[in-house]
C-alpha cells in the first residue's frame, strides 16, 4: 500500500469535516441577520402604530377644541336671539344655529370614530410591544447560543486543521500540491473510493484495468473523467 495515498485518504476525511463545519460557521451570520430582521420588522410595526395613535389623538383633541369653540358660538347666538327685531332675522338666526348644531353633531361622531380607532390601535400596539419585548429577550439568548456554538465550531475547525497539518507533513510537496489543487477544483473532494468500476466522485465508469490498479492502492491512480485520486476501500461505511 502507498503510505502517502493512505495518508491523503485520511486527510480527505478531515477536509470533509472541515468543510462541513465551515458551512455551519457560514450559517451564523444568516441566522443572526434573520433574528435582527424579525426584530426590526416588529420595531417598525410598533413605531408606525405609535405614530398613527399620536396623530389620531392630535386630530381628536383638535376636533374637541373646535367643537367647544362652536358650542360657545351657538350659546352666544342663542343669547342674542331676543335682540333680533324682525321675524325674518329671527328665523335666519335659528336656521344658522340649527346648521351649527348639525355640524357639531357630525364633529362629535368624527371624534367618537377617532376614539374607537385609537383604542383599537392601542390594543394592537400593546400586543406588538409585548411581542417585541419577548422576542428581544429571546433573541438575546439565541444570539449568545449562536456565538457559543460558533466558538465551538471554530475550535473543531482549528483542531481538524492541526491534525491535517500533522498528516500532511508526511506527504511529498508535489502530492500535497496535487491534492490541494483537486480539493479546490472538485468541491472539496480530492480522494474518492471506487466501487464496481465506478468512480464515486463523478460516478463515471473507468476502464477495467484501471479499476484493478486502483484496488491495489499501490500507486496514485486518477479518474480519467474528474481526475480525483482513488483510494480503494472494500467495506467503506456510508
Amino acid at each position: 500500500m502507498n503510505e502517502e495515498l493512505r495518508i491523503l485518504s485520511e486527510v480527505q476525511k478531515l477536509d470533509t469535516k472541515i468543510l462541513e463545519n465551515e458551512r455551519k460557521r457560514a450559517q451564523a451570520p444568516v441566522r443572526i441577520e434573520a433574528m435582527e430582521k424579525e426584530l426590526a420588522e416588529i420595531r417598525d410595526k410598533v413605531a408606525r402604530e405609535k405614530e398613527v395613535i399620536e396623530e389620531l389623538e392630535k386630530e381628536r383633541k383638535r376636533k374637541e377644541k373646535e367643537l367647544e369653540a362652536e358650542k360657545e358660538k351657538i350659546k352666544k347666538s342663542e343669547s342674542k336671539l331676543h335682540e333680533v327685531k324682525t321675524n325674518k332675522e329671527y328665523q335666519a338666526s335659528l336656521k344658522e344655529i340649527d346648521a351649527a348644531r348639525a355640524a357639531n353633531d357630525k364633529t362629535e361622531e368624527e371624534i367618537i370614530l377617532l376614539m374607537e380607532r385609537s383604542e383599537e390601535l392601542k390594543k394592537d400596539y400593546e400586543k406588538a410591544s409585548a411581542l417585541l419585548a419577548k422576542r428581544d429577550k429571546e433573541s438575546g439568548a439565541e444570539l449568545k447560543a449562536v456565538e457559543q456554538e460558533m466558538r465551538s465550531v471554530d475550535d473543531v475547525i482549528s483542531q481538524l486543521k492541526k491534525e491535517k497539518a500533522e498528516l500532511m507533513a508526511h506527504v511529498a510537496a508535489k502530492h500535497q500540491s496535487r491534492y490541494q489543487m483537486l480539493l479546490d477544483r472538485r468541491g472539496g473532494v480530492a480522494v474518492v473510493n471506487v466501487k464496481n468500476g465506478v468512480c464515486l466522485g463523478c460516478f463515471m465508469n473507468i476502464p477495467p484495468q484501471l479499476f484493478i490498479e486502483a484496488m491495489k492502492n499501490h500507486q496514485f491512480v486518477a479518474c480519467p473523467s474528474c481526475n480525483r485520486l482513488f483510494y480503494y476501500v472494500e467495506n467503506e461505511q456510508e
